[in-house]
């Protein structure tokens, strides 16, 4: 099969969508496909979009704006261009953390208390989280992402967050484990409980390898896990999710789950959370990339 290969584009994760382009790439070599890579400089691809026309599939590697918020997707769907993963409307909505949150809360899913903000409209005054997360509303990788305990430094970390978003989420932060699920097809991956070194799973802990611990099939009950798993598939099928997704939680000092967001291009870098999982459930790397495409050509 003739597959072309999408990676970089000019956002704030551009640098990870080469590693996962990479990755991508040699699977595809050991799997016997022809490859045509196609590394973007720009978020926009009507000077390749002939010769993406004449691959059999086209596999994204993008992270964060144009890759995945829906802007590629709704171009490759108007040339009936097949690709991997969720199409576009899909895709649109789940890098929309606070429609994804919405959704979840109208399902009675889980989901940490949160505000909705850009700098024009927000006053210290309707800050009552004791503590919180901000972050941008549309970004991926923890870009823009920090944790505050005291009201004062809400502004700093609203000027950081809107550096890469007009709109920013200010979020309860929740006490206790980071954990994530992962999505193939009809099917839960094992669970993975992230333990960041220094504390905060930010962009640094997760693209530094050795900067965080992960325990793959996470320390939790059969039980709990089963239902963790269950209410990841039921998110990723209420935003009409295709092929895979990597869902994120935080599971609190009473076990209780909270969705915090869904990722619909997971990394593919080798300090990835998504191949991890596969691996745990006996999936090489070049397994999940044959699944992943046989899947996306049945969607």
């Amino acid at each position: 099969m003739n597959i072309g290969i999408i990676y970089g584009g000019d956002s704030s994760e551009a640098e990870v969508s080469i590693n996962s382009g990479k990755a991508i790439i040699n699977a595809c070599k050991k799997l016997e496909h022809k490859i045509s890579e196609f590394h973007l400089s720009t978020n926009n691809i009507d000077s390749i979009l002939a010769d993406l026309a004449k691959v059999d599939f086209v596999f994204l590697a993008l992270h964060g704006v144009f890759g995945e918020d829906g802007s590629i997707q709704s171009i490759l769907d108007k040339n009936n261009i097949i690709y991997n993963g969720s199409m576009s409307n899909s895709s649109k909505n789940c890098f929309d953390k606070s429609f994804t949150k919405k959704t979840a809360k109208d399902s009675n899913i889980l989901t940490p208390n949160f505000t909705t903000i850009s700098k024009k409209n927000f006053s210290n005054y309707n800050y009552n989280f004791r503590k919180s997360v901000v972050k941008p509303n549309k970004q991926g990788s923890s870009v823009g992402f920090s944790i505050i305990d005291d009201k004062n430094k809400i502004s700093y970390a609203l000027d950081f967050a809107l550096e890469h978003d007009t709109h920013a989420i200010i979020e309860e932060y929740i006490e206790g484990r980071e954990i994530t699920v992962s999505i193939l097809g009809n099917n839960a991956l094992p669970i993975i409980e992230i333990k960041p070194n220094h504390g905060i799973y930010d962009y640094k802990a997760k693209y530094t390898k050795g900067a965080s611990n992960y325990i793959c099939p996470a320390d939790i009950s059969e039980s709990k896990s089963d239902e963790i798993k269950d209410i990841a598939l039921k998110i990723h099928r209420l935003l009409n999710c295709k092929v895979y997704s990597r869902v994120d939680f935080r599971l609190d000092n009473n076990d209780k789950c909270w969705l915090l967001e869904i990722n619909t291009l997971p990394g593919m870098t080798e300090t990835s959370l998504f191949p991890m999982a596969a691996k745990a459930a006996g999936l090489s790397f070049e397994d999940l990339i044959n699944k992943i495409i046989k899947l996306s050509l049945e969607k």
